[in-house]
């Protein structure tokens, strides 16, 4: 009995050495070392519609057994704004044995500008036909990353009497995912009643231009027709412009038109210029 008990200790040692030796070699063959990435620069300028070419500019990555991973680097989300403009994109990459490495570098967007408003056509609403749901079919908003944000206006003030006429304003805001956002003062008008069908149709209700730019108010009108439902040529249209294009602001072009009837009709364009101080 004890010599059975000896040779069982015997077998029971030799097994748990060659567990140890077998878990030894599988380690000693065993990738330690994590994959590298470095770049060339703390900070990459790129187009807002930008590649992943430009992205990855003086990016490589390294792994001792793997080799070369430079095009398996993937992209983390990008940070909010550190400054307009600027944030923060990590790299990372995973090497054959899923081990990982990462590096974070400054993203400058080169043609940035902050969310802006559109308006599909002029707030002018005659008298006791406009309502708020009007206003927000018209309105939307853009920004040159996200993209459509037009389901992230909030309207913030408003002094409005669609009863009435006369020259109101309404405010809205809208941010986009970076942080960044942007706010307007927009014009509205009340008018009387216009008679039959005539009116005056641009083809959009709001501009944006930079502080310098110049405009052609006569490029946005669309139509004229007069009461009747005739067309008129829009070389008759009286156009007023407060636009100073020097001068960032919120500005209007007023349009205006008789028929040969004696109908008149009228309507505005926003211009908003920017790049300056306010």
């Amino acid at each position: 009995m004890r010599i059975i008990r000896i040779i069982l200790l015997i077998c029971a040692v030799l097994a748990f050495g060659v567990f140890g030796v077998s878990e030894a070699l599988k380690l000693s063959g065993q990738d330690r070392l994590p994959p590298k990435i470095t770049a060339e620069t703390d900070l990459v300028e790129v187009p807002c519609a930008y590649t992943r070419e430009e992205l990855m500019e003086g990016i490589q990555a390294w792994d001792e057994e793997d080799g070369d991973l430079t095009d398996q680097v993937v992209f983390s989300t990008f940070s909010r704004f550190l400054e307009p403009g600027v944030c923060n994109l990590t790299y990372v990459v995973f090497d054959s044995g899923d081990q990982a490495a990462s590096l974070t570098r400054k993203v400058r967007f080169s043609d940035y500008h902050s969310p802006r408003f559109t308006l599909s056509k002029p707030l002018v609403y005659q008298e006791g036909n406009g309502t708020y749901n009007d206003i927000v079919a018209a309105l939307g908003a853009w920004d040159m990353l996200d993209g459509d944000r037009t389901e992230w206006i909030v309207r913030t003030a408003t002094n409005l009497n669609f009863q009435k006429a006369g020259e109101y304003s309404v405010s809205y805001e809208v941010s986009n995912s970076f942080g960044d956002s942007s706010s307007v003062q927009l014009p509205v008008h009340v008018i009387p009643v216009q008679a039959g069908v005539g009116g005056i149709v641009l083809n959009t209700g709001l501009i944006y231009l930079n502080v310098g730019q110049d405009m052609d108010p006569a490029q946005y009108i669309q139509a004229v027709t007069a009461a009747d439902g005739t067309q008129i040529d829009p070389s008759e249209v009286s156009i007023s412009s407060q636009v100073n294009p020097q001068s960032a602001g919120c500005y209007e072009v007023h349009y205006e038109v008789t028929d040969g009837q004696g109908n008149q009709y009228e309507t505005w364009l926003t211009v908003i210029v920017e790049g300056g101080a306010a």
